[in-house]
């Protein structure tokens, strides 16, 4: 029974960062309209950024370029500048792309920035990877009841980005960049710049997936370049549609639904062949939910609903 609370701990954590980068997705995809297949790249870049400015010194045996003995909160700043920055640096040429070559640019860079991790052994330590990094407040309680603590921050960190993820899809900036995905042209017409608008959505979801990247090396305490391949960016996808795209609860929901059918069948003791098996049936099970989802309810477990406004106060208005 403790192993099974354990297990739903550990779900509900890994469940949390899903969720943050599914809010940050469907804020540019959902409610921008802009397809991005790169959002790995960000969740990347925060992680490498982070753990490149608060991991120790390398070891004899080791290539990475670390120890600059930044505190945690440091890099973790650091760790959302690099996001926004890199979104802005990606953004500035596939902007100007529409749909389906937005989609193979993004992928692409997406792809060219994980060769980096790969490959620049100086600065990553290749393949290898950075091993036993630091958690938060670690050293304030026993390493039993360090799950808790972690989960709590996560929950915490997840409640605070949706309630700003929220804001932004209510304010005016949110129902411009609506009017944006709903008719361009007709945008453009009323003098609404659509590029800067999705140049701002695009650094604000790269710095939020950054942060994301940041929880992820605190609950592995390990950083490899196997960690941020496009597989990532399917899976993320593939939450955000099953929430419901353009719902911020559906992206919500939709993250831990997500973990708890990925993992699910990893509390299932096995054989090692029945095992490999089941590896296999757990892509097949995602696999079947999301037709599923798609064949009964199109729009998502929580779809999108109409923002209504109240005109006394101009304030508050339902989830989107």
């Amino acid at each position: 029974m403790e192993g099974l609370f354990l297990f739903a701990v550990s779900i509900i954590t890994l469940g949390a960062i899903y969720a943050i980068i599914c809010l940050a997705l469907n804020l540019e995809s959902g409610v921008g309209g802009l397809w991005d297949l790169g959002i790995v790249s960000f969740f990347g870049v925060g992680a490498y950024t982070y753990t490149l400015l608060t991991a120790p010194a390398a070891q004899a045996h080791q290539h990475y370029v670390a120890g600059y003995g930044l505190p945690m909160w440091g890099g973790f700043i650091a760790a959302g500048v690099a996001g926004g920055l890199s979104a802005w640096l990606i953004g500035m040429p596939s902007l100007k792309l529409k749909r389906e070559y937005f989609l193979i640019t993004t992928l692409a860079f997406s792809e060219v920035i994980r060769q980096i991790y790969v490959n620049e052994e100086w600065l990553t330590n290749g393949v290898a990877g950075i091993y036993g990094l630091a958690q938060p407040f670690k050293g304030l309680v026993s390493p039993a009841a360090y799950n808790y603590v972690l989960i709590a921050v996560l929950l915490v960190s997840l409640a605070a980005t949706y309630l700003a993820v929220r804001r932004i899809v209510l304010s005016p900036f949110g129902r411009t960049l609506k009017a944006i995905r709903e008719n361009e042209a007709l945008a453009t017409t009323a003098g609404i710049s659509a590029r800067r608008y999705n140049m701002k959505v695009f650094i604000v979801a790269g710095t939020l997936t950054a942060f994301a990247g940041v929880f992820y090396v605190w609950y592995n305490t390990l950083i490899i370049p196997g960690q941020f391949t496009s597989d990532l960016t399917f899976f993320i996808w593939t939450a955000v549609i099953i929430g419901g795209l353009g719902s911020l609860r559906g992206a919500l929901i939709g993250g831990f639904v997500f973990i708890v059918l990925h993992d699910v069948l990893r509390f299932i003791q096995v054989s090692g062949e029945m095992a490999v098996a089941l590896t296999s049936l757990r892509t097949a099970l995602i696999g079947v939910v999301l037709v599923a989802i798609l064949r009964f309810r199109p729009d998502g477990i929580l779809p999108e609903r109409p923002v209504i406004l109240d005109n006394r106060s101009n304030r508050g208005g339902r989830d989107a």
